[in-house]
């Protein structure tokens, strides 16, 4: 009944927006298409970890080199008079086994202004924790995600609604949403449901000083095991000087509940099958002896330094542990990239740039050998816009 109720509600909601305009409508049709040419610089190249009679060997591929179309983005946005717009993003994608698969990214409505400098959004949409850091503090998303979803803490997308809007002159910003909790790869099964949200202040002038300082979180819910959740806690800080400095910062930390037996190690970047002979390699006293929380942190550092109208140097470390309350921590992860970007036109940004992505332990057998090299990686990035 309850969830029958909510459904009439929105609907009336929405019949109310759609009575209420009565204009035309117009269609915009953008995009942008993000790729890459990738040199890998180390022997190991872009390898995966497998076992053979308890050891760990480098399955790798020696003199990797290749160009990719990482993303590429096609955006119908539709405005329906003063109070109702709608929103379809289509996202190609290339997997990690090196095919491209067609996702819906977005597919949304907004009603504008029930109140004034509102938006609700119904729909498969951005979190509020998204491309949000990725605009305002990284910057740099054709070289990658900022370090939330770089790391796998929140999805890109997700399905629910969500409300946003400003106060104080927009000084005040805020962006509340309730999503299925799975991200847009994954079906809805009634199991998760998250609760997440971000508070920005935007002060000052980019052309002389600026600061945006934003808090947010995230409350995950497993309807099928009240013990078990995922909650995040983020905070961010961007500072322009000038119109030619950007300095920006980004924190998160949380807890993950995990099942019994599992390898105690929240998520992040690793080659494939690296985890699994983690496991295989773990005193099974190590494992999960029963349901537990796993806590988990890390934060990055971004910069940008305008050299000329056209050439930026930019630069990133993050830092990001999977574990922080056991030994297991020795097990964090860190990347730094660097780079310059020349955008000669608004539709066209080129960067050269290079990444090292590295294993707090290398040698997570203890053979005297290193089986998780870090990644050294040159590349030239592309940002194509249309």
């Amino acid at each position: 009944m309850k969830k029958f109720l909510t459904g009439f509600g929105l609907a009336m909601v929405l019949l109310w927006a759609l009575s209420a305009n009565a204009a035309e409508s117009s269609l915009k049709v953008s995009g942008y298409v993000l790729a890459n040419y990738q040199t890998w610089v180390n022997d190991e190249g872009k390898y995966s970890v497998i076992a053979d009679g308890g050891d760990w060997l480098d399955d790798s591929r020696r003199g990797f080199n290749t160009f990719d179309v990482t993303r590429a983005y096609l955006t119908f946005q539709a405005d329906l008079g003063d109070r109702f717009s709608a929103n379809v993003t289509a996202d190609i994608k290339t997997d990690s086994d090196n095919l491209r698969r067609l996702f819906l990214k977005y597919a949304y409505v907004d009603i504008k202004n029930l109140w004034p400098d509102s938006k609700i959004r119904f729909g498969l949409q951005d979190p509020p924790w998204g491309s949000y850091i990725d605009n305002s503090l990284w910057r740099y998303r054709m070289v990658d995600q900022a370090f939330s979803n770089f790391w796998g803490l929140y999805p890109t997308a997700d399905f629910g609604v969500g409300v946003m809007g400003g106060l104080l002159d927009d000084k005040v910003l805020y962006h509340l949403a309730v999503l299925n909790g799975e991200g847009y790869a994954g079906l809805e099964t009634d199991r998760f449901k998250q609760y997440t949200g971000r508070l920005t202040l935007d002060l000052g002038s980019p052309d002389t000083f600026h600061i945006s300082p934003s808090v947010g979180g995230s409350l995950q819910d497993f309807n099928d095991n009240a013990g078990f959740n995922y909650n995040v806690f983020n905070a961010g800080l961007g500072m322009d000087f000038l119109g030619r400095v950007h300095l920006a910062g980004e924190y998160a930390q949380g807890v993950l509940t995990m099942p019994e037996g599992a390898l105690p190690l929240v998520k992040g970047v690793w080659p494939t099958g690296a985890l699994d002979e983690l496991a295989a390699v773990t005193d099974p006293e190590d494992l999960l002896s029963k349901d537990a929380h796993v806590n988990f942190a890390g934060g990055a550092v971004y910069a940008d330094i305008k050299l000329a109208d056209q050439w930026n140097l930019f630069g990133r470390y993050d830092n990001y542990v999977p574990n922080t309350d056991s030994d297991f921590n020795a097990q964090n992860e860190w990347m730094w990239t660097a780079g310059i970007c020349y955008h000669p036109i608004n539709n066209l940004w080129v960067t050269l740039d290079y990444r090292q992505l590295g294993f707090g332990e290398s040698d997570p057998d203890n053979d005297g050998q290193d089986e998780l090299e870090p990644y050294q990686i040159v590349y030239t990035h592309w940002k194509i816009a249309y």
